[in-house]
């Protein structure tokens, strides 16, 4: 252990010569654990007259001593040179932590970011027929946007008759309200073009309603039905 001590010691010498304050004293504790190999060696008649018990605890005792004086020096190294980061003047340049941030930056809130989109698809797609202003969903928003948007109105369970119901509200309005704001959206990217025929059929509303609800329980956002409950799914995810 002492001659561990020492190799440590000679290794800081070596490291710190570059700072005046530490090196003059990693050089006196080196010193300290030196003094016995530089000790003149006793013959061994004076050496046998003295007692092995005495030599050991003498020896002992410097041993100890120069272990505690590195210990000390340890506790004042680190409580003058080692301080936090976030106490030094201008950590903020080099030194963040906010986990929360910096987590969302990183990894990222794909379901979050999935609702915030379906939410507000008209922003995403650019598109001014779809603008919140009108109070609730119109016909030209994407299915799925419809569908997340009428399920905002429910609570823990959403029952798929009045889902599907309200859905086909939407979706069906009289083709005049249709046309009066299908006029303000000049994107390229609208669902319904105005050669498309506005009247839907039973059928073709059933479809895209289903293909609405696995999108929305592909994504996470709902849990189809189960036996106790076929005709109710459930909202996994809530608010933003």
């Amino acid at each position: 252990m002492f001659n561990e001590l020492r190799k440590l010691l000679s290794n800081w010498e070596v490291l710190t010569r570059g700072v005046t304050e530490i090196h003059d004293k990693v050089k006196e504790l080196e010193s300290l654990t030196t003094i016995e190999d530089t000790r003149p060696k006793r013959e061994p008649k004076e050496s046998s007259r003295r007692p092995t018990a005495r030599n050991y605890i003498n020896e002992h005792k410097e041993r100890s001593a120069a272990n505690e004086k590195v210990v000390t020096f340890l506790q004042c190294l680190v409580r003058q040179y080692i301080q936090p980061t976030e106490n030094l003047p201008l950590n903020e340049i080099v030194f963040f932590d906010n986990i929360d941030k910096l987590q969302t930056a990183l990894i990222g809130d794909p379901r979050r970011k999935i609702q915030a989109d379906l939410l507000e698809s008209n922003k995403l797609l650019k598109c001014s027929c779809c603008s919140k202003n009108y109070g609730g969903p119109v016909p030209s928003m994407h299915d799925t946007s419809i569908m997340y948007t009428l399920a905002q109105e429910h609570g823990d369970l959403i029952n798929l008759h009045e889902w599907f119901h309200s859905f086909k509200a939407v979706v069906s309005r009289p083709p005049s309200q249709a046309k009066k704001r299908s006029k303000s959206s000049p994107s390229p990217k609208k669902r319904k073009e105005s050669n498309e025929p506005q009247n839907k059929t039973d059928a073709s509303i059933q479809a895209e309603f289903c293909r609405a609800v696995i999108e929305l329980q592909i994504t996470g956002l709902i849990r189809m039905p189960s036996k106790r409950r076929p005709d109710y799914v459930q909202r996994v995810a809530f608010g933003l």
